[in-house]
């Protein structure tokens, strides 16, 4: 995770172009990834520093995780990010390296490569694959602002692994309203749905789907 985040900053350094430095900080009623909770549906905290310089960016997000009595560690997750998002005429590739890190030996680390585009406004396009447990998820994301300082952001994604005969589908709706009232602070409430919590098992397994409704507040610095 060090050689990661040396190598991005270095990179951002490189470009020569004036940095952009941002924070974010929240809270949620539960942490779901990918339609999967990782605190057990128990509330998460969250922060998060990034930096653009030019069209490069690197960041840093760290939430607490859910553990299991006995493990050692931190439960924290503190995920490592950076990427390119290429400009064209009228056309743009991103492409971004991340990296899920685990302070609790409960969990494994994991890298995913992504590559993604937006080829129209608020229309984002990616696909992300696992390197070490050989994940597949491509997701399509649609960002819209509507009135009353309302926006809607609707995903939805496949998620699967080469060594598995299992898979699921997994889709979010979140509403959000910003207050610059209260300091300009953004609340939240979204549904997650999965249609398998157990997306990398067999065939024999359940298929259980789940659906959650996921609330939160959070604030940009």
């Amino acid at each position: 995770m060090k050689k990661l985040l040396a190598t991005s900053l270095i990179v951002l350094a490189g470009t020569g172009a004036q940095a952009d430095t941002s924070y974010q900080a929240g809270f949620m009623t539960d942490y779901l990834f990918r339609g999967i909770t990782r605190t057990d549906n128990s509330p998460a905290i969250y922060g998060q520093a990034e930096q653009k310089v030019g069209n490069a960016y690197a960041g840093v997000y760290a939430i607490n995780i859910d553990a299991p009595d006995g493990a050692e560690g931190l439960p924290i997750e503190m995920d490592v990010y950076f990427g390119y998002n290429n400009q064209f005429d009228g056309f743009n590739i991103d492409v971004e390296v991340i990296t899920y890190n685990y302070l609790v030996d409960s969990a494994g680390d994991e890298t995913e490569f992504k590559v993604g585009t937006t080829p129209i406004e608020g229309l984002n396009i990616a696909l992300y694959r696992g390197i070490k447990n050989k994940t597949w998820y491509p997701e399509v994301k649609y960002e819209k602002f509507l009135p009353h300082r309302l926006y809607l952001d609707v995903s939805a994604g496949y998620w699967s692994q080469d060594d598995a005969d299992d898979s699921a589908l997994t889709a979010r709706v979140e509403l959000a309203r910003d207050f610059p009232e209260l300091h300009g602070i953004d609340i939240y409430g979204a549904l997650d749905v999965i249609s398998d919590s157990t997306p990398f098992g067999s065939d024999a397994d359940d298929d259980d789907s789940e659906l959650e409704l996921v609330l939160g507040v959070r604030k940009k610095f």
